[in-house]
């Protein structure tokens, strides 16, 4: 059996492997801050454990207490072009490799004797009654807590209900009837720590052996298969590098991808030969007919038509322990056919030896509680079967690293806002020493990820294609797995290959294509684009491939929105717990929290919600219990209420008649408390309502008998501007909604908008305020979390955004902040303007706490590469005052033409102008077309400008790309905005910008109610608490945070350089402007002041500082 690799002592930043011999000084350091808050929090963990395993008092360490586990949080700020990425990954990596190997020795301590006695392994001091070592019951486990007793709980009929089809209580598939081992019962450890690698003494060593030894195993079967992939790729990149030496690297990657498909194209061709092989094998075996279903199995569907939409009769958890809800099912006599036919088949290629371990299938290699040692250890292959989506309710056994059983190995998870940074991240990936073997998937959309053409384009004439949006494609993809399955179970075997040919995927026409896809996209780090094309040669769906290699991965890479959301990591299968989060770009994350925790309930989809509820409880009023009816009915009676406060608003009367205007649009902002009042519901108690909705799942019974009704009615559907998804149930929207309700004032508010016009709809709007509540999901379950990023200070304003309620992150931030702007914001004296490696301002500072870590550096470009410059007037002395109330007026716009006009003159190559909004951008263009001052721009570079669309942002980058590179002519000049699509995670490296002319202040609509909410909450809050930041402070925050994101995209790597132009009077009169500006660009440069920033000043300093670099 092979070793994993890994390393043997926790790692440093001395010990890391380096893709270069000299790292920069703050890489080191970076590393260093991140290494040293990890091995911070290990120790501390260690601690914990020590104290339980000691029997000390649980009140006092009680670890599983989600009010005292929070992750450790790293915040770290490193301008853009210092390797911030390169150092993340080679930190994170080494972290990764060194807790491979100990999660494996922790489940075996170190001093263990298999002759110890079972009795010896419990506390002599534990007052529990009974306790069964190999075999401990979850009752019993889940009372015991260091020798205290849980108090019992008061009974709650709704919490005791479980459904027919959730009630057994066994983790873990039936075991075959020739096996049945005792030793191989589950132990639950519900009451360990959620980042304990081992549980306290109840549980049983011999058990963790087991564990490791089945995870090992398993482990080390995955990484000889991968290795026998990457070992045939390798032969084929040799063979072809041989043919073609000179090829470039751009062409080498082209190459290898090419090979990659040719390979997984033969892969799937193999797994699906042996998997019609495999099928005729069984169905021999059962003795069936060629359509595969048995008249009892035809009599079962035929009587549940109808019944499997009614609420089931729920039992308690003593009832189903019972077993009185258990039902026979055929199935599992094909499951265990088809176990014995692996084995013979295994036993048949391997000469009938019974010693040598089978050969796995793809699947059971990739299955997550095979890796984690948590499935049923005497057949792998019947875990992959047996396979179900990761849920917290069933994720309490004993897993390698304490992640949640059944999600397979421990995990980096990296978050970015785009997929060109998560491209960017994995690229830096294969640089490091693991770059080559490292398990990365990289979780995208369909729209990123789909190779079916019929889902992804809505024309295939010779005309140009129209391209989906993302609703349509997931409505497609999901409508033809639903008429496959529907027309194979509703229809029988006889129209079963016609219904396949008309409505599945071909992309999905076997499990074992996608399990051999997923495998093949472990070989290298791939991207969202590698993914695609893998999934497309092998013709087979990249989107679930991907979703199936997240148990085998090492390192995943998302967007934000599947991170932040606990609902969409549950639905892709991805547990954070005992992760290492990383989000990049941090400063993003309070804004897409926002967002994801936004929601809406408009007049259409509450009516359909109540006439769905309606006529279900007419189907079967008579068949449901009187708890079901009383719910029902106060469902009903919300969403009754709800709808008739939209269509009849209260009346507003004017100041001037006194009587109601409804020629304009209302809105109406209120607490989700007054809501209730208005709505005269305040006796209702809505977080039972929650959890009975839960409990029954309510929303999915009556999607189920709404789509089963509709597909028996000729009725066409009623047209409605807003989108009607047949995969989403109105009642799920309105269950959404309600939980926002349940919210304090602070966190979010409900705004309630009337139309004028009919073509709208009247609608209830939640909109979070503050997002650190819905952070807490994240620090309860992560190892650890580095918030990554350009500009992250100050590091109080993220900290009041995401750890608000946390008074140990609120003060470390503080003190942070205050440490950092006496030792390391001052400006440096003439002294030392030009040194690189000054001691008048260290390269970097870090403060701990055990709560938090903070990180900040300077950049790795010397001050001569930048030059700086705040311009107030124009060429003709008129001041540049891009206020709101001013920057439209002819003379302004006028003026920054003629300024724009004359920098092209001075200005080689690539010019990069940022602008404060799409709306001014397209006034400016306006005018400057009627005024000829486009031509003049014109005729010195060509102009490109910022596409509205996100889909043609790459073609529009490459334009300009290579306009700007290109030698022999003038360059070209490109029109972004602030906070716009090129503003950020875009690589403006060189030529590409050699300057930036950043237009106005960029300052949000401060007439926003959302925004003066949040500023008069933060103002209270700071007023109360003496912690946190004022409103005025968050709202000049924002407004820099976007300036410096602009500013960095020019500067890119150590021997760059760039002329930053800062057009407005304000950059050079208001100081708390000029310090809201990052260090590094500020350092070796005096406080602006008026005469210094004339234009004929400026334009003559960046004369000399181009003269200087040889340009001109």
């Amino acid at each position: 059996m092979s070793e994993i690799p890994y390393c043997a002592e926790f790692p440093t930043a001395d010990t890391v492997p380096f893709p270069f011999e000299s790292p920069y000084n703050v890489q080191r350091e970076l590393m260093a801050a991140i290494l040293d808050s990890l091995r911070q929090c290990r120790d501390a963990q260690q601690q914990q454990q020590m104290s339980l395993d000691e029997g000390c008092n649980a009140a006092a360490v009680d670890i599983n207490n989600p009010e005292i586990r929070r992750a450790p949080i790293i915040m770290l700020e490193s301008p853009t072009g210092t390797g911030k990425s390169l150092s993340l990954a080679c930190a994170s990596m080494a972290w990764l490799k060194f807790c491979e190997r100990d999660d494996i020795d922790k489940l075996v301590p170190p001093n263990f004797n298999e002759d110890t006695p079972k009795a010896a392994m419990v506390d002599s001091a534990s007052n529990a009654s009974e306790i069964i070592v190999n075999g401990l019951s979850s009752d019993s486990a889940s009372s015991l807590n260091c020798g205290k007793i849980n108090k019992v709980k008061k009974y709650d009929w709704i919490e005791a209900w479980k459904p027919a089809n959730q009630s057994s209580s066994v983790d873990h598939p039936a075991v075959s009837s020739d096996r049945t081992p005792s030793t191989c019962t589950s132990i639950p450890i519900s009451e360990c720590s959620s980042n304990s690698i081992y549980s306290q003494s109840q549980v049983s060593y011999q058990h963790g052996d087991r564990i490791r030894s089945f995870a090992i195993e398993n482990r080390a079967a995955l990484e000889c298969e991968l290795s026998k992939i990457r070992a045939r790729l390798d032969r084929l990149n040799c063979v072809a590098s041989t043919d073609s030496t000179t090829l470039q690297q751009h062409d080498r990657r082209e190459k290898e991808r090419t090979l990659r498909e040719n390979l997984v194209r033969s892969g799937v061709a193999s797994a699906l030969a042996n998997e019609r092989k495999l099928n005729r094998q069984l169905a021999r075996c059962r003795g069936r007919d060629n359509h595969g279903q048995s008249k009892k199995r035809r009599k079962f569907i035929a009587s549940r038509k109808d019944d499997q939409f009614l609420l089931e009769t729920y039992h308690s958890d003593d009832e189903a322990h019972r077993g009185e809800n258990s039902v026979d099912s055929d199935e599992d006599d094909d499951e265990i056919a088809l176990s014995d036919l692996c084995r013979s088949n295994a036993r048949k290629q391997q000469g009938g030896s019974r010693a040598i371990a089978p050969i796995l299938s793809s699947k059971a290699l990739l299955e997550g509680s095979n890796l984690d040692g948590s499935g049923y250890q005497y057949d792998p292959e019947k875990n992959a079967r047996f396979n179900k989506p990761w849920e917290k309710s069933i994720s309490n056994n004993l897993a390698v690293g304490g992640v949640a059983a059944g999600t397979g190995l421990r995990k980096i998870v990296y978050a970015a806002r785009t997929h060109s940074q998560l491209s960017q991240f994995i690229g830096e990936l294969k640089r490091t020493h693991w770059g080559n073997d490292v398990k990365v998937v990289a979780l995208g959309s369909r729209s990123l990820l789909c190779s079916n053409e019929h889902v992804l384009y809505s024309s295939n004439s010779n005309e140009k294609k129209i391209r989906r949006g993302e609703v349509e494609i997931t409505e497609m993809c999901l409508d033809m797995q639903t008429n496959k399955n529907t027309a194979i179970s509703s229809e029988g075997a006889d129209n079963t290959k016609s219904a396949k040919q008309k409505s599945s995927c071909p992309y999905m026409v076997s499990s074992e294509a996608i399990s051999t896809l997923a495998m093949h996209s472990l070989v290298r780090p791939s991207d969202v684009e590698d993914m695609a094309r893998l999934g497309k040669a092998a013709h087979s769906c990249s989107y679930y491939a991907s979703r199936q290699a997240l148990a085998a991965a090492e390192v995943v890479v998302v967007p934000y929105n599947i991170i932040l959301s606990p609902q969409a990591r549950q639905s892709v299968g991805l547990s954070i717990k005992n992760a290492l989060v990383i989000i990049d770009e941090a400063h993003n994350t309070p804004e897409t929290l926002r967002n994801i925790s936004s929601c809406q309930l408009s007049l259409p989809v509450a009516e359909m919600a109540l006439s769905q509820l309606l006529a279900y409880t007419k189907k079967y009023s008579g068949r449901l219990a009187g708890r079901n009816v009383f719910y029902l009915g106060q469902i009903r009676r919300i969403l009754t209420a709800m709808i008739k406060y939209l269509k009849h608003p209260p009346a507003v009367s004017t100041a001037s008649e006194g009587q109601e205007d409804n020629s304009i649009s209302r809105k109406k902002m209120m607490a989700a408390v007054d809501l209730m009042f208005q709505l005269k519901l305040d006796n209702i108690n809505l977080f039972t309502i929650l959890r009975y909705l839960e409990k029954s799942r309510l929303s999915q019974k009556l999607l189920g008998f709404i789509n089963h009704a509709a597909a028996g009615s000729t009725e066409t559907p009623r047209d409605n501007s807003e989108f009607w998804s047949k995969h989403v149930s109105s009642m799920s929207i309105f269950e959404t909604f309600i939980q926002r309700l349940t919210v304090t004032s602070k966190e979010g508010k409900v705004i309630v908008e009337w139309p004028a016009d009919a073509t709208n709809n009247a609608t209830f709007r939640f909109t979070q305020i503050h997002s650190a509540s819905q952070f807490g999901d994240v620090l309860q379950e992560a190892h650890a979390i580095v918030l990554a990023g350009g500009t992250l200070r100050p590091f109080t304003h993220v900290a009041a955004e995401l750890f608000g309620n946390d008074l140990d992150v609120m003060s470390a931030s503080s003190i942070a902040e205050i440490q950092l702007a006496r030792d390391y914001d001052m400006l440096p004296s003439r002294s030392c303007e030009t040194m690189l490696d000054s001691s008048c301002i260290p390269s970097s500072f870090v403060q701990r706490t055990p709560r938090l870590t903070t990180f900040t550096c300077g950049h790795v470009i010397p001050p001569s590469n930048v030059h700086l410059s705040c311009l107030s007037s124009g060429p003709t002395r008129q001041k540049l005052d891009f206020r709101h109330s001013t920057r439209s007026s002819a003379e302004i716009i006028d003026e920054l033409g003629r300024t724009i006009v004359n920098l092209c003159n001075v200005v080689p190559k690539g010019f990069v102008v940022f602008l404060p909004s799409y709306n001014y951008e397209s006034i400016i263009f306006m005018r400057w077309r009627a005024t000829g001052v486009l031509k003049e721009i014109e005729r010195k570079k060509s102009i490109h400008r910022e596409p509205k669309n996100s889909r043609d942002l790459e073609a529009a980058l490459a334009r300009y790309s290579d306009e700007a590179s290109c030698t022999g002519n003038a360059g070209a000049i490109l029109f972004s905005v602030m906070g716009g699509k090129m503003s950020e995670g875009i690589n403006f490296a060189d030529d590409r910008a050699r300057c930036v002319l950043v237009v106005g202040l960029p300052y949000p609509d401060i007439t926003d109610p959302i925004l003066r909410e949040k500023m008069e909450s933060l103002d209270k809050e700071c007023s109360q608490n003496g912690r946190g930041i004022t409103g005025q402070a968050y709202y000049q925050n924002l407004c820099m945070r976007t300036v410096n994101q602009s500013v960095g995209r020019a500067i890119r790597h150590a021997n760059d350089y760039a002329a930053i132009v800062l057009a407005d009077f304000r950059y050079a009169t208001d100081t708390r402007i000029w310090r809201g500006l990052p260090q590094w660009l500020r350092r070796g440069c005096a406080v602006p002041n008026h005469e210094a920033e004339r234009f004929g000043n400026v334009m003559n300093g960046i004369k000399t500082f181009f003269a200087t670099k040889g340009n001109r």
